[in-house]
């Protein structure tokens, strides 16, 4: 590891920008907010380019260190403020300030109608530097700042326009069932420092933990990764952050923050490896998230909302790579995820901003014809993330479904309840991962087709029209990552054949992730077999998709709505998730707290203790006023009366 001095740069040049845009942003010319927003990104890319390049030659060093302050002392615990990079969290400074950037240049054109652009501005590069933090600090307490950094950022973003209530409110509930994820995060941080007295990713990468504190180490930090990375049960948060503007959802809720549970994760590998028993929590929960939010996904209307439950559903593709001991795979297609879903976020955007605000794909359709550079872009995009061979989502998918098909990390939960099943976990995954692909293909397909295909049916006032090149230009570069993110995934021999060694994952991150131990269960299940199989559901996904939806209109898929009306009627409303929680959490909360605001609080505490002792007393001295009023026959007759009580009580 070589210590170097100038890491800080890389967090410390976009907080720059966010103090300057917010602090004087609205007294600057547009130009120059727009300069010092866009300069401060692209120069920590550039920085963090050069650190990557250190890195990941075969003669540089296998990490770069900076130690910047030391941060604080409390009881043992001693915390430095250090940043690391290395090939892994390399990769993601590039993808967050690289597509980052991209996201600010769409951001010039998309918000400069805005009155508080400067505003805007300013919490996107706060952003930035939060999420440079997450992902560079090299221990929990460092991670921890960012990871609260960017759920900051992301509330201030969701109600960007708070001025319309339901966005206020999308923003207050994102931030809140945040913090139910954030105190299991604490509370695994609490579990880790009991064991090594340390929160420094380096002890914790050589440490073995008992059975028990790995496992609640581990588990408390995972219902952290499912509050931030939108999990089952606390996903809920997500499609409602779509109130946000839309550049807000592609960096934010598609390609960066959102992954920060699987980084995470990751990262602490070496722990997670300790707890198998947690990473079959981590793997089921991945695959059920990801069924669930794609049959959501199948009967939205929004294409914004459309968007949000696949970023919801390939976030458990992430989390069962994660889960079944491939690390490398999870990080994979965490990489590639951010490329084809901030175009098809950057995509919905434009379609938004040429339609004049419209969102309801019934009402678009036929979009081909007047946004040919939007069409073609999201078109690159679909067919990245329904699998399509070779774009890049195709080899990080079927990584992730081919690596828990062969897993045996789970072999050793053979001796505890429901052995047998557990052991077999890896191939119900891999099934239940593949039906998802279909609905990935069917749903995002429907998507293309409604919104760009067939005739145009929205209103006679709204004319669609191309954007900018400030928004088409990030949309084609993010396209053309889609195509080119295929390296990252490609098998070794063809990878070698190609002379793409670099692209081997495996090798790449050596050093950063622990080896998950591979089975010989299936080892009869040839890999071409698997790329088949991957490549049959994405054909037949899109052939069905077509069938239904081809024509721009959903006339067929129609009678099988008709057909099954309350299923249709539960995935359009979201399987009454939302009114499940009302029901059962929120009301009663409220209820409660309405209970103790007025029978508790104004009753009892001010009423009977606080008022009450004060009226009591006043009562009392009203009473006792009435005899010291000077009159000394008064006086005269109460001392008469005291004493003949004396002399009853004494005598008797």
């Amino acid at each position: 590891m070589l210590e170097v001095n100038w890491l800080h740069l890389i967090p410390l040049l976009p907080l720059c920008g966010a103090a300057i845009c917010g602090l004087v942003g609205n007294k600057l010319p547009k130009s120059w907010l727009y300069a010092v927003a866009l300069g401060s990104v692209f120069t920590a890319f550039m920085i963090g380019l050069s650190a990557f390049g250190l890195v990941s030659s075969e003669t540089g060093a296998s990490a770069l260190h900076e130690r910047v302050f030391e941060w604080f002392t409390a009881g043992k615990l001693h915390v430095d403020l250090g940043l690391t990079i290395d090939r892994v969290s390399g990769t993601l400074v590039l993808v967050i300030t690289g597509v980052g950037f991209l996201i600010h240049l769409y951001s010039v054109s998309y918000m400069d109608e805005d009155a508080a652009y400067w505003r805007y501005f300013a919490y996107l590069n706060l952003f930035v530097a939060a999420m440079l933090l997450l992902v560079l600090g090299d221990n929990l307490v460092a991670m921890f700042v960012g990871w609260e950094g960017v759920g900051l950022c992301s509330y201030l973003l969701i109600g960007f326009w708070f001025e319309d209530d339901a966005k206020a409110s999308a923003g207050r509930k994102a931030f809140i069932v945040n913090r139910i994820g954030d105190f299991g995060f604490l509370l695994g941080i609490f579990v880790i420092f009991s064991q090594l007295g340390s929160v420094s990713f380096a002890d914790i990468h050589g440490a073995t933990f008992a059975a028990v504190p790995a496992a609640l180490a581990a588990l408390f930090l995972f219902i952290g990764a499912t509050g931030k990375s939108a999990q089952l049960p606390l996903y809920i948060w997500l499609p409602d952050a779509m109130a946000g503007p839309t550049p807000v959802s592609a960096l934010i809720h598609a390609a960066t923050m959102v992954t920060a549970g699987v980084y995470m994760i990751a990262r602490l590998s070496h722990l997670y490896m300790q707890a198998p028993g947690v990473l079959a929590v981590v793997a089921i929960i991945g695959a059920l998230t990801a069924a669930w939010a794609a049959l959501i996904a199948t009967s939205q209307s929004d294409i914004k909302k459309v968007l949000a439950y696949s970023t919801v559903s390939q976030l458990g593709y992430m989390f069962i790579g994660v889960g079944v001991g491939s690390f490398v795979a999870g990080t994979q297609h965490l990489l590639t995820h951010a490329f084809f879903k901030a175009c098809l976020f950057l995509g919905s955007g434009a379609v938004i901003h040429g339609l004049h605000g419209e969102q309801d794909m019934r009402k678009m359709g036929g979009l081909k014809k007047y946004m040919p550079h939007t069409r073609w872009t999201f078109l690159i995009a679909t067919a990245a993330i329904t699998g399509t061979i070779p774009l890049s989502g195709f080899f990080s998918k079927d990584e992730i479904l081919g690596k828990a098909l062969q897993t045996s990390i789970f072999n050793s939960l053979r001796m505890w309840p429901g052995g047998p099943f557990m052991t077999q976990l890896g191939l119900v995954i891999y099934l239940l991962g593949s039906a998802t692909a279909l609905l990935t293909a069917i749903y995002m397909w429907r998507c293309y087709y409604l919104t760009f295909e067939g005739d145009y049916r929205g209103g006679p006032d709204v004319h669609p029209h191309e954007s900018h090149w400030f928004m088409t230009l990030p949309l084609w570069i993010l396209a053309l990552l889609s195509v080119v993110g295929l390296v990252l995934g490609l098998p070794e021999p063809i990878g070698e054949k190609l002379h793409l060694d670099w692209a081997s994952w495996e090798h790449f991150s050596l050093g950063v992730f622990a080896n998950p131990p591979i089975s010989n269960n299936h080892e009869s299940i040839p890999e071409w077999l698997t790329y088949g199989i991957a490549l049959l559901i994405g054909v037949v996904g899109w052939r069905l998709a077509v069938y239904w939806f081809g024509s721009g209109s959903e006339e067929r898929s129609n009678k099988l709505v008709a057909a099954f009306p309350r299923v249709h009627s539960a995935f359009e409303h979201k399987l009454y998730v939302d009114e499940f929680y009302n029901a059962v959490i929120v009301r009663p909360l409220w209820t409660g707290a309405r209970v103790l605001w007025r029978v508790v609080d104004v009753w009892i505490i001010d009423g009977l203790f606080i008022n009450g002792t004060a009226q009591s007393v006043a009562f009392i001295g009203s009473i006792a006023r009435r005899f010291q009023n000077g009159d000394v026959q008064r006086y005269a007759a109460m001392t008469a009366l005291g004493l003949a009580f004396l002399v009853y009580v004494f005598l008797r």
